[in-house]
């Protein structure tokens, strides 16, 4: 009987996205319920408090009070749709509030859905006004998905499948000016940058980068573009991060928080020099749902809420609080953590590798705390809760965090794979003080007693095919089709190619020891089909099967007495 969990994982596998099922599905994720301020609830009814934002989306958690009133509000009046004719007050207003934010500098903004379409039309805004071709962007950005966006980012992996990726796109290392001053010149149109890149592991530029960045654009002709989709609505401390840096662009991209993780809306924002081009050739910008009525409610009751000074007052309170208890991690656990870095409350701690970080995640959502990792650095856990989180709240968080740590510095330490020494395949033995003999005549009627993937160990006489194996990865009950080969020295067991594993393997070999019994060598081998993260998954895996085949190994004894 599948779970819940396995048959909609099974379904999102078949229909949607594989790779995040099975990610989802190891790192022992439930099915989402009901959210209420920073926590979330799953199918069982246990609340998972948020450490992460979804990306901004939930920066103000989940169900806001005041966001969800204003939606209400908005379904009460009946006036939902768009009909980009009349008049639409509530979009002409929150288009008048956007421009009180900067002091009418950035005095004009186009309003669209998501993220990627407001950057395509900030570049379409920048080429416009500048007449030129070409943009400069950072290393390890990130702007979106579309084929501009990816083509911004110029990651290896998108060009391989995504090819030819737009050429107009010129890359320089994120906080060197140098590298900004020489990659700038007439046929640049704009440079386009995140003032803290989330993806690329939560990177903090020093305080001087963006006004030399800002310095060089006038200089040379070309404009400034911000991404603050993660950083805006008073996420580093200001309602802007740019603010932190005393700088103005020329243009602003805002989304994610921006709709109170309820409806899609996003928005390019920018100066009346550059909004000449729209004037010119309207039809240039369009989007048949960017804007409107139901989404500029709830945007315009988010830009309120962030705008609150006693709201940025907390928000800082907290920052502090997140400063103070990541700093002192790296000394605290240095086989662990590499290093810490953040600004307001979006930090991030970079582990030695990827997955030592998907460990620390996977043991996270075991003790009800959810986080993920940067996606252009998997080895960096992101610590950035909803900004509404309280200061009991988010101590609980960390207190978390800080026991997960070193329950995994324990283990480590014990002798237990951790890190790359993780990664598939993964080689154990266990020690019993009993006869070869008689420990491969237990194998022989119970080959699944040392799987550490199997439910039910205490099964008799296996068939060698069984469709609907019960499995296990430590939360519950996985069914998978698993097959049954005896050996001379011991059991071969083996999963089907599903829609979980490309293959799955445990090989056991009893080994005598003579008068001090025998040692059981246990290989696993395994290929999840997540490509590049395989390791992510790899530091859960081999922590579930050392644990596991370890208290398998502790129960023998009674069977061995049968």
């Amino acid at each position: 009987m599948r779970t819940q969990r396995q048959t909609l994982a099974e379904t999102k596998a078949a229909y949607n996205h594989p790779t995040y099922a099975k990610m989802a599905f190891t790192m022992g994720c439930g099915v989402q319920g009901r959210g209420e301020g920073c926590h979330v609830y799953d199918e069982t009814g246990r609340p998972f408090l948020a450490l992460f934002d979804q990306y901004g989306n939930q920066s103000f958690g989940y169900s806001h009070e005041r966001l969800v009133r204003a939606l209400r509000d908005r379904l009460d009046t009946a006036n939902l749709n768009s009909t980009k004719i009349l008049f639409e007050e509530v979009q002409i207003r929150l288009s008048e509030r956007l421009a009180q934010l900067t002091d009418g500098h950035l005095r004009y903004s186009y309003l669209a859905n998501g993220g990627g379409e407001s950057i395509d039309n900030a570049l379409k805004l920048a080429r416009a006004a500048t007449g030129r071709p070409y943009f400069v962007t950072a290393a390890d950005c990130f702007h979106g998905k579309t084929i501009a966006t990816l083509s911004a980012s110029r990651r290896p992996e998108h060009e391989a499948v995504y090819r030819p990726l737009m050429s107009e796109f010129r890359q320089v290392p994120f906080g060197d000016v140098a590298a900004i001053e020489a990659a700038v010149d007439e046929h640049t149109a704009a440079v386009l940058l995140e003032p803290v890149q989330a993806e690329g592991g939560v990177i903090v530029p020093s305080e001087e980068y963006l006004r030399e960045v800002r310095r060089i654009c006038t200089e040379r002709g070309a404009l400034l573009i911000l991404d603050e989709m993660q950083t805006a609505f008073g996420r580093c401390g200001t309602f802007f991060a740019h603010q932190q840096f005393g700088v103005l662009p020329d243009l602003v991209c805002i989304g994610k928080a921006f709709g109170g993780g309820l409806l899609p809306i996003s928005a390019v924002l920018g100066t009346a020099e550059v909004w000449t081009s729209l004037k010119r050739t309207p039809s240039t910008f369009g989007s048949s749902l960017g804007g409107n009525p139901l989404s500029c409610s709830v945007g315009l009751a988010a830009v309120e809420l962030a705008s609150e000074p006693e709201f940025l007052a907390r928000v800082n309170a907290r920052a502090e609080q997140i400063r103070q208890r990541l700093t002192r991690l790296p000394a605290r656990f240095p086989e662990l953590v590499r290093a810490h870095r953040g600004l307001g409350m979006m930090h991030g701690l970079e582990f030695h590798d990827e997955a030592l970080g998907g460990l620390v995640l996977r043991l996270l959502i075991r003790h009800q705390v959810t986080s993920t990792y940067s996606l252009y650095n998997n080895s960096v856990l992101r610590v950035q809760p909803p900004m509404v989180i309280d200061e009991a709240g988010l101590d609980h968080g960390l207190d978390v965090l800080e026991q997960v740590l070193a329950e995994v510095e324990a283990h480590q330490r014990a002798g237990g794979a951790t890190g790359v020494a993780a990664m598939s395949p993964q080689r154990l033995s266990v020690r019993l003080p009993f006869p070869a003999d008689a420990v491969r005549e237990l194998l022989g009627r119970r080959p699944r007693l040392l799987d550490p993937f199997s439910l039910h160990p205490e099964q008799e006489d296996c068939p060698p095919v069984e469709p609907e194996f019960a499995g296990t990865l430590g939360e519950d009950l996985v069914v998978w089709e698993d097959r049954y080969e005896a050996g001379p020295d011991g059991p071969s067991l083996s999963a089907g190619d599903c829609w979980m594993w490309t293959s799955l393997r445990r090989d056991f070999t009893v080994v005598p020891l003579g008068e001090a019994g025998c040692r059981v060598d246990i290989a696993v081998e395994w290929d999840a089909g997540t490509g590049g993260y395989e390791a992510l998954l790899a530091g859960g895996i081999s922590w579930f099967i050392t644990t596991r085949a370890e208290q398998l190994a502790g129960e023998i004894d009674k069977y061995l007495a049968e």
